[in-house]
């Protein structure tokens, strides 16, 4: 029996930037739509008329199809790599060296060294509790893919 840590994918979808926006994009343009097309009512947009439809309402169904097409398989194929260095990862100690926020996303950068080679690396991340706490300086447990050591995340963001 393996003990190694599996990442949670709301953990993955609240921390990381690409899955969030590919979960986020078609289900905001649903509710675009919906609001549109059978309450009549989004700001900028004209109100519901019965005979002739509403305004915007195709606008917004089209970006919610636009949406499933490529948001959920960018949040898919997101979940499923992070799921994938966690399964044949290597923990390794690293350090954070930058982090930034800009409203609720930001960045966060580290260094490690992995077999005597020095690698440094980032991530994407959206601003939760978990990524609040982090310090330029901290120590931090890093999933390594050994067949890509320059891939890597810090562990604790995704469990």
């Amino acid at each position: 029996m393996s003990n190694k840590p599996k990442a949670s994918i709301v953990r993955i979808i609240q921390s990381d930037y690409l899955a969030l926006l590919g979960v986020l994009f078609p289900t905001i343009s649903l509710i675009m739509y919906i609001s549109v097309a059978y309450f009549g009512y989004f700001p900028g947009f004209r109100g519901h008329d019965p005979i002739q439809g509403t305004e915007g309402a195709p606008l917004f169904f089209y970006l919610f199809v636009a949406g499933l097409v490529v948001g959920i398989p960018v949040a898919i194929w997101r979940i499923r790599s992070i799921q994938q260095i966690f399964s044949k990862s290597v923990e390794v100690v690293g350090q954070v060296t930058n982090i930034s926020f800009y409203k609720d996303r930001g960045r966060v950068e580290y260094s490690y060294t992995y077999q005597g080679q020095n690698y440094s690396g980032g991530n994407a991340i959206m601003k939760t509790g978990k990524t609040q706490q982090l310090r330029s300086g901290n120590q931090v447990v890093l999933l390594v893919n050994p067949d890509d050591p320059k891939r890597a995340l810090i562990r604790d963001l995704y469990i």
